[in-house]
């Protein structure tokens, strides 16, 4: 078992043009908190307990995450649209870099309805006219991602969250990864966030955020 502190992030807002000059930070609405397991902790998927065995020899660390995003209050409007999470590994010499070697999850589904409908082709005369089909009683359903993996064998693995129909960016969002560290020297991890949320009278607003600034990086080993 682990437990993963949340700790609030203050989001400041980008500047465009047309938007409020006046805008301020949004607190409030997003927390942020990790962990740092060895390689065989309790509950490591399965995937990633086969890769470690058939790797001896290496050192390995899992870096645990979470975003936890809050609904929208009077004093911090606006619905999370998409949010992205990026961690950048590092060596303090800036040479060879750790580099998460798995990471989880690569996608996160949840099941949206459809429309029913269908296309329709049919050929007169040598003209394609195209028609629309919907099965009598019954809506289509489809898998629509809300959590996206990238960067599986890099140093730099980030995630892609989103909202989708009937789904708000609500809730804890964990993800994590396998780590393979650079031996004899102080392995590190940096965490940026950015957000975009949808205000009813600004539109699409764009945040960003440091979630652990140089001086608090988390350390991996070292």
């Amino acid at each position: 078992m682990t437990e993963v502190r949340l700790h609030e992030v203050e989001l400041l807002p980008e500047r465009t043009l047309g938007g409020p000059s006046d805008d301020e930070p949004l607190r409030g609405r997003l927390t942020f908190g990790w962990d740092v397991l060895p390689a065989d902790h309790e509950g490591v998927p399965a995937e990633w307990a086969s890769y470690v065995k058939a790797t001896p020899g290496r050192a390995f660390r899992q870096l645990l995450m979470v975003c936890s995003f809050r609904p929208e209050t009077p004093a911090a409007k606006g619905a999370f649209r998409h949010a992205s999470l990026g961690v950048a590994l590092s060596t303090p010499d800036g040479g060879e870099q750790p580099v998460a070697r798995l990471i989880d999850p690569g996608e996160r589904t949840r099941p949206v309805a459809g429309s029913g409908m269908g296309m329709s082709f049919t050929v007169h005369a040598g003209v394609l006219e195209v028609g629309v089909e919907k099965p009598p009683g019954a809506e289509s359903q489809r898998d629509e991602w809300i959590v996206r993996g990238h960067g599986s064998s890099q140093p730099n693995p980030q995630w892609e969250f989103r909202r989708v129909k009937h789904y708000p960016l609500t809730g804890d969002h964990p993800v994590a990864a396998l780590v393979e560290l650079v031996p004899d020297r102080l392995n590190r991890a940096e965490v940026l966030m950015a957000a975009e949320l949808e205000h009813r009278s600004w539109g699409i607003r764009r945040y960003r955020a440091r979630l652990t600034p140089s001086v608090q990086a988390i350390v991996l080993a070292g």
